[in-house]
């Protein structure tokens, strides 16, 4: 006899089914054999570390793993090269239980293993981001962006705030695969977020504040002045930017996705959808594991096929080998890879056990970008992994140059409403919640920098490393920058911006960050006409309309980005 309660989900399952299409679902689930659902053991740090497989000339290194971290699901870098870590403990079911932490993790020695840890915050439930800000973090915790700082600096937070709160407010269940998330740092002086399909009605944490709708949108604000900004969006978790300011996303089946348009410019009648897939293979592209297909995935994919559960039957039925659960795609903005690899996408498939890699091309009769396999992977993968454990939720830039790789380490990583009741009685979701890993990729021969990162840095220091080919160096050059609020800093900037044989990521920097403080005179009609169509075309965006005499000469420019 089926319980009632079971007999309830089916009855939910079956009218969820319908109404997606799914076709005919039975009233009662199947049991299945249970010789069928052999459960896969993990490996330990060194066996996992020795079964990558990783393109050639590169090696993968231990950056930090269990004890010290548990359920990492994303990192951010300090000034000093010190990493917090997002412990999203408590995934997927446990939300209410506030497991989640923030952990600091030092490289005391610099050997680069982080070896010590402390926890800097918890109690949060299901952190999925984070970015640093002025000694703390502003973390994404649905359903609030909090600022957690350390005034004496001992490694702990002794401040919490809430900063904007209403993120998925008032939904029944909130779906754990789809909260806000992706913080990051924009080209803009803005921190940049996404909102899943969790946005609501979100506003800062004062009586006085009007609540703007993010249904459907992404987000950015000014962590100083708290001005939140809707912007096009939404992907699932992931959002990164590259050099020049162009923002991906990514989403389970869709792993790179192109923010062509942003607000509010496709909100004009007429104007296309401004989320566009640029992969030329799909964004469901097929994918090369070489770890085993989970034995539950392989019986619930046949019962989906015969229509005895609901689910989208994907792949033509097969249950693996394309992308089902893209994640925490990067574009790699290092010094330490081999130049060719600058401005690759990197992103984690963790239903596959894999890093795909992906090379954007800008043809120059279009404005969309197209992207492709990197040759010598058409049939192969960057990295990837036997170890069914093995989940990289995130990839990231690190202050040496290399690419970090979180590694949320656990047996099973599936959204619990998908899979069927009858299985996830053999499994045990929670299976893995006291392991955690995050790797380092870098070159054959890499040798590590030395000494402390911009420990006690000067204005002219911060203003030299706008230079460097080192995004995430850029990147916090900026942030202090701006943390400083010098109006003597936007007077540095000038002569790079005018300077056409610098760099044009130094230049596009100095640019954003001169109109970002907010100084008089950043514009100059000189820079329409600029030889970097990059230039060009970020002058174009930060127009103002008092300015929009200035579009029509942009109207017949030679470089269709710039349009």
């Amino acid at each position: 006899m089926v319980p009632s309660a079971t007999l309830l989900d089916n009855t939910k399952r079956l009218s969820f089914a319908l109404c997606f299409g799914w076709g005919t679902v039975l009233s009662a689930e199947p049991e299945p054999d249970p010789a069928e659902l052999p459960r896969i053991p993990p490996q330990s740090l060194e066996e996992a570390q020795r079964s990558f497989e990783v393109r050639e000339g590169f090696r993968v290194e231990i950056a930090a793993a269990e004890p010290q971290v548990v359920d990492p699901v994303a990192i951010a870098f300090d000034e000093q090269g010190r990493m917090f870590v997002a412990e999203m403990r408590g995934y997927p079911e446990r939300r209410e239980e506030a497991l989640g932490r923030i952990k600091r993790l030092e490289d005391v020695d610099g050997d680069g293993r982080y070896e010590k840890a402390t926890i800097f915050a918890e109690g949060l439930k299901w952190p999925t981001g984070l970015v640093c800000w002025k000694g703390g973090v502003l973390v994404s915790a649905s359903p609030e962006i909090l600022y957690l700082g350390d005034r004496d600096g001992d490694g702990v937070s002794d401040e919490k705030r809430v900063v904007f709160t209403g993120f998925g407010a008032g939904l029944k269940r909130l779906n754990m695969q789809a909260l806000v998330n992706g913080l990051q740092w924009g080209p803009d002086g803005r921190i940049h977020g996404s909102t899943a399909s969790n946005g609501g009605l979100v506003k800062a944490n004062d009586p006085k504040a009007k609540p703007l709708s993010l249904r459907g949108s992404d987000f950015s604000f000014d962590p100083e002045l708290l001005d939140l900004r809707a912007e096009s969006g939404t992907g699932q978790y992931g959002l990164t930017f590259d050099d020049y300011g162009r923002r991906y996303l990514c989403s389970n089946s869709r792993h790179l996705i192109a923010v062509i348009y942003s607000w509010p410019w496709n909100k004009v009648s007429g104007l296309p959808h401004p989320l566009v897939d640029i992969p030329v293979d799909g964004g469901a592209a097929e994918v090369f594991r070489i770890s085993q297909v989970e034995p539950w995935r392989v019986v619930r994919t046949r019962w989906r096929v015969q229509g005895l559960v609901g689910g989208p039957v994907e792949g033509g039925g097969r249950a693996a080998g394309y992308f089902t659960a893209a994640s925490g795609l990067t574009v790699y903005r290092g010094d330490a890879f081999p130049k060719e690899f600058r401005g690759n996408v990197f992103v984690g498939d963790v239903g596959s056990n894999l890093v795909h890699r992906k090379v954007i091309e800008f043809p120059k009769d279009r404005v969309q970008p197209v992207a492709r396999r990197a040759k010598g992977e058409e049939k192969r993968e960057f990295l990837a992994s036997p170890d069914n454990w093995f989940r990289p939720v995130q990839c990231a830039n690190g202050p040496d140059g290399a690419l970090y790789i979180v590694d949320m380490y656990r047996e099973t990583i599936e959204h619990p409403w998908s899979i069927p009741e009858s299985i996830k009685q053999h499994l045990d979701l929670y299976s893995g919640n006291e392991r955690g890993r995050i790797w380092r990729v870098v070159p054959e021969g890499f040798k590590r920098p030395v000494g402390k990162l911009l420990e006690r840095p000067t204005l002219a220091d911060l203003y030299r490393s706008l230079g460097s080919e080192n995004g995430w160096l850029r990147d916090t050059c900026a942030r202090l920058l701006l943390q400083r609020d010098d109006q003597d800093a936007a007077t540095l900037l000038v002569p790079l911006i005018a300077n056409a044989g610098s760099e044009d990521r130094a230049r596009l920097c100095a640019l954003r960050l001169f109109e970002r403080t907010r100084a008089p005179g950043w514009f100059s009609p000189a820079l329409l006409h600029d030889p970097s169509p990059e230039l060009r075309r970020h002058t174009a965006r930060l127009l103002e309309p008092a300015q929009s005499a200035f579009f029509k000469s942009l109207a017949s420019d030679p470089d269709p980005r710039v349009w």
